[in-house]
């Protein structure tokens, strides 16, 4: 697969974006957090066979973006889609999400309707009620110094070489499931050449990934006012999507099909990027 990158200025930045530049029906690509376009690969090099592929980078991944604002929520993301959308397209697109950029996509589904011929979703992640209601009575500074912020702002950032830290991602229960060849390209994926030093550091900014992880939306209301065409994949249950919101979703909304790849996790289209590839082109030709 031959991808190239295009550059597009919006209002708060210019937006890069990954493509396969084919003959074929075009899909965007929203990834998710802490994973560039770069990282998705193996599975949109599995999808290029059926559609020309556009993946979106978000605003942590433009060279000229402003930081975080702690005002702002995940639903930021969802306008960037929209005004790139409104950017580069010339029809309603049909998109495929993984985790925050599905749960994303669905916000901006929501807000501009008209832009979007159809949705898959894979593993749209946010929290329950219980926890957004939780999480509201805590000040943005304490959400940050405890949880899955914390734990990502303490976590390193820069390596002296591949080797190194794919011996760390290695020993990483969350990557247990990923055989050597894959969490290697995934960690050479996740890299750039580290300007400092003769080293390597993480390309997403750890800034915004802690800062995404205390911003989650309770994200079932979310997805049940979806008026597009929308299939659903999902994986093993996780912290990343509880199982009671796909449980919920399915019995409120029995009109929008759901694939459950059990053998999986939250990392789906990165652990199985072929299986996972199989299951989005089905779900994408039948909203054909």
């Amino acid at each position: 697969m031959t991808m190239t990158w295009q550059h597009t200025p919006l209002a708060d930045g210019t937006a890069p974006s990954w493509h396969s530049n084919t003959d074929s029906p075009k899909v965007v690509f929203h990834h998710a957090t802490a994973l560039g376009p770069r990282c998705y690969a193996p599975f949109l090099d599995a999808l290029t066979g059926d559609f020309d592929v556009a993946a979106l980078a978000m605003r942590p991944l433009w060279p000229d973006a402003p930081a975080p604002d702690r005002k702002r929520g995940w639903d930021q993301f969802g306008d960037d889609l929209i005004d790139w959308l409104e950017a580069t397209q010339s029809a309603p697109a049909f998109v495929v999400g993984h985790s925050i950029g599905a749960a994303t996509t669905a916000m901006a589904a929501i807000k501009r309707p008209d832009l979007f011929a159809g949705l898959v979703l894979i593993e749209p992640s946010g929290v329950t009620g219980r926890i957004h209601f939780m999480l509201r009575a805590v000040p943005y500074k304490m959400r940050q110094t405890t949880g899955p912020a914390a734990e990502v702002l303490r976590g390193p950032t820069n390596w002296s070489d591949l080797e190194t830290a794919f011996t760390e991602y290695r020993a990483s229960r969350a990557y247990r499931r990923f055989d050597d060849a894959t969490l290697r390209a995934l960690v050479e994926a996740l890299t750039v050449r580290d300007p400092k030093s003769r080293g390597i550091m993480l390309e997403y900014p750890r800034n915004w990934e802690a800062h995404l992880y205390a911003k989650p939306p309770h994200i079932l209301p979310v997805l049940k006012k979806l008026s597009v065409p929308t299939q659903i994949i999902t994986g093993k249950p996780s912290l990343f999507m509880d199982p009671s919101i796909a449980r919920d979703l399915q019995k409120a909304r029995p009109d929008l099909p759901f694939t459950q790849l059990s053998d999986y996790g939250h990392l789906l289209p990165l652990e199985a990027p072929q299986e996972v590839a199989t299951a989005t082109r089905t779900a994408l030709h039948a909203l054909l």
